[in-house]
This record gives C-alpha cells, sequence and structure tokens, in this order.
C-alpha cells in the first residue's frame, strides 16, 4: 500500500491538461474556461435606476412633502430625449436610464401622484446618488470578468454573457466508460436469486459522472471471464476515462489487474492506505487512455472516485485536482480509534443553530451498505492512528458535491 497522498500526488503529477475548444457560450455550462475573459463594453453601459419610482433632482426634494410636475415616463430599454428641468420629476422603471438633469431616484412607494398624474408628491427626501447604479459600476471595458481556470457555472454564465462572450474557449470534457464486473450481478429489473445481487455500481457510476457534466457510455457488465473482461475493457480504452468496479481484490476471480497488466498497462497506484476502497488501481493504458479500477462495493467505489477520479477529470479540464473541499465540523456521536489506513464514514453534514457545521452519523454497516450510507453527503475523514471521538468532538469533514441537496 502507499498513502492517499502519495497516490494522489503520482496521478497529478502524470494526468496532462486536456485539449482546448471554442464552442458557443450557450453550449458551454459546465466547462473550465482556458483563456479569461474581459468585458468588451462598460458595464452597465450608462447610468441606470435601481428602483421603480422617479428621477428627481436631490436638491429639489431636501425638504419634504415636495410636489413635483411629473415631465414624463422612462421605462427600461428606451432611450429618450427627455431633460430633467428644476421642480419636475421623471417617473422610472428599474435598470431606465437616468435622464440628464436628474442624480437620484425616489422609490414609488414613498410617493403619492395626484388623480389627473400630472404632479407627484415626494414623501422621503433621498441624497444625490441614490438609487442609481453609475455606468462602470460593475466592468469597464477591457477589464477581466472571468480568469482562466473558472467553470463556467449559472452565474459565470451570465457574466460571461454581459461581458459579449458569445463563443468562449474552453478545456474539452474528457470523453469517458464505465464498465462493472461479476458474475453475481444481475440488472435492476431482474429478481436475485442464489447467490445474485442486482447492479447498482452501473448506475452509481452513471450518477457521479453526470454530476459532474461528463457524458459517459455504459460497458454493461463483464463476467468473470478474462477474455470477456478484455474485449470490454479494449472497447473502453477509446475513451479517455474508463472507470471499473469490482474484480482488483486477491480472490481466484479478481482478473481485472491480470488484465490491464496483459494490455500493457502501466499501474501507477495499486492499493492504497485507505478504507475503505484499498485495492484501487489507477493505470495508464498504452493508447493514452486513463483506467481507474475501483472497488465492487458502493461506498468503495465512491471514495474512490472522490478522491482519485474527480482530482483527475479536474485536472483534465485546466482545473487544480483537489479533492472535494474539507472543513471541521462537530460529531453527534462516538468513533472509535482508527489504525493504520486514512477512513471515511458516510454521514449528514450540516450548518447548526450556532453557524458552524455539525456532522451526523448514519446507521450504516459497511461499505457494501448503500442504504444506510444512501443520505450521506458528506465523508468524515480520519486520519491513520487518529484517536477514539466522543461527542462534540470536531472531526474533518469532507462534501460530496453531487449530494449537497440531501
Amino acid at each position: 500500500m502507499i498513502e492517499l497522498e502519495e497516490a494522489q500526488r503520482i496521478l497529478l503529477g502524470e494526468v496532462p491538461v486536456g485539449p482546448t475548444v471554442t464552442v458557443k457560450l450557450r453550449d458551454a455550462a459546465k466547462f473550465r474556461l482556458a483563456e479569461a475573459i474581459r468585458c468588451d463594453v462598460d458595464y452597465p453601459p450608462f447610468a441606470r435606476s435601481v428602483m421603480d419610482g422617479y428621477a428627481v433632482k436631490a436638491c429639489d426634494v431636501g425638504q419634504v412633502p415636495a410636489k413635483l410636475r411629473v415631465a414624463g415616463q422612462l421605462p427600461a430599454g428606451l432611450d429618450s430625449p427627455l431633460v430633467l428641468r428644476a421642480g419636475e420629476a421623471i417617473q422610472i422603471n428599474t435598470g431606465a436610464p437616468i435622464p440628464p438633469g436628474a442624480d437620484a431616484v425616489v422609490r414609488v412607494e414613498v410617493t403619492k401622484l395626484s388623480d389627473d398624474g400630472l404632479h407627484v408628491e415626494i414623501l422621503e427626501s433621498v441624497p444625490a446618488g441614490k438609487f442609481i447604479t453609475e455606468r462602470a459600476t460593475y466592468a469597464r471595458a477591457g477589464d477581466v470578468v472571468l480568469e482562466a481556470g473558472a467553470m463556467l457555472s449559472p452565474m459565470n454564465m451570465a457574466v460571461a454573457a454581459t461581458a459579449g462572450a458569445a463563443e468562449v474557449c474552453v478545456y474539452r470534457k474528457p470523453t469517458a466508460a464505465y464498465l462493472v464486473t461479476g458474475d453475481e450481478l444481475v440488472d435492476v429489473d431482474a429478481r436475485p436469486s442464489g447467490a445474485q445481487i442486482r447492479n447498482s455500481n452501473e448506475y452509481l457510476l452513471a450518477s457521479l459522472l453526470t454530476a459532474a457534466g461528463i457524458e459517459a457510455k455504459s460497458l454493461g457488465v463483464a463476467g468473470d471471464d478474462p477474455a470477456e473482461l478484455r474485449r470490454k475493457v479494449e472497447a473502453g480504452c477509446e475513451q479517455d476515462v474508463l472507470i471499473t468496479t469490482g474484480g482488483i481484490s486477491m480472490g481466484e476471480f479478481d482478473f481485472v489487474p491480470r488484465v490491464l497488466e496483459a494490455l500493457g498497462a502501466e499501474m501507477l497506484v495499486h492499493k492504497i492506505a485507505i478504507k475503505p476502497g484499498r485495492p484501487t488501481i489507477v493505470a495508464r493504458m498504452p493508447g493514452g487512455t486513463w483506467v481507474f479500477a475501483l472497488p465492487g462495493n458502493p461506498l468503495s467505489a465512491l471514495v474512490g472516485y472522490e478522491l482519485m477520479v474527480r482530482p483527475a477529470l479536474s485536472r483534465m479540464q485546466g482545473g487544480d485536482g483537489k479533492a472535494a473541499r474539507e472543513m471541521q465540523a462537530i460529531c453527534d456521536g462516538e468513533l472509535s480509534a482508527v489504525r493504520d489506513r486514512q477512513t471515511f464514514i458516510p454521514a449528514v453534514a450540516r450548518v447548526n443553530d450556532d453557524g458552524e457545521w455539525a456532522v451526523r452519523l448514519l446507521s450504516w454497516f459497511g461499505s457494501g451498505d448503500a442504504v444506510g450510507a444512501a443520505n450521506a453527503n458528506a465523508l468524515i475523514h480520519r486520519p491513520a492512528h487518529a484517536v477514539a471521538v466522543t461527542r462534540g468532538d470536531k472531526v474533518s469533514v469532507m462534501l460530496l458535491p453531487h449530494s449537497m441537496d440531501v
């Protein structure tokens, strides 16, 4: 076994940053920028109102109530020739340009319009600049608004659109395939009998990759037959990344390591000092495909994905390659001491009433128990040789990005 940090160092030292492509912004969600985006205009491009109300001269409403003549209306999106004069107000909508002569906006809620609509009574004074966003407050033409490496999240998509980036240069998403192994597996619509279990890992991997924005190809199930396994691994090597589950321990029918070696794989990592997930393999195929062979138990596969696959996918897309972020949280129960492997325990993390992160233990019966871990949105991360934890102690918690809505 090697330590987790060494396994991750080896991985990230070898995984290359992927190629770049130019795509239309509408197709760029969840891609990572390969080039910075600069704003092509001042934003906002004009001084504008942030409230529905009346554009006024602040000096005209220094003492209230103040009665002003309504000189017209300014809806958003309309260039108007209106110029505000002393003693006047112009009705204005949120987002509309501030007319020349005005230096403040009064909210409509503190005004009273005359029955004939010709005058408005201002009931609250405002200082100059109130409820006005000046031109270029957010960005000036030429300013970098998104750095290279930024993920095009929903808000960053809005920023890119604001900057006029109709097309963006991004890192290409890696192609991926996934394969589950084992004679014991039957499909979800079959009723298990004897020593059979349902194939849950195929759905686990598909969901993880979808949540990461990766379109992946399912290679189905390979039985405990080296020839069948080899054919499916070869098919998976048509992609940038191949993820397998099962068949990597020391059993007579654990054929994955032997098949990978027979195909010329460079075995970079095999066995990591973690629990669960110790047998995890990271290999590079002669054609450049990265293979992540994860254990067959669903929680072991999840841990292997979070610690090794997620960082690799991040690096391929220009990211920093870090695993999910960790923080300290108050534990609601007891945990026994840890021996010689870093240990990851599914749990539910929440911010408590005091504004601190707290973590709730689950009734969980080991890495094969997907039911017990179903509500987990975090993994308690315990270092090797950690002492026992009592209720109220703080522990390190790794949030699971794909489960934070649990």
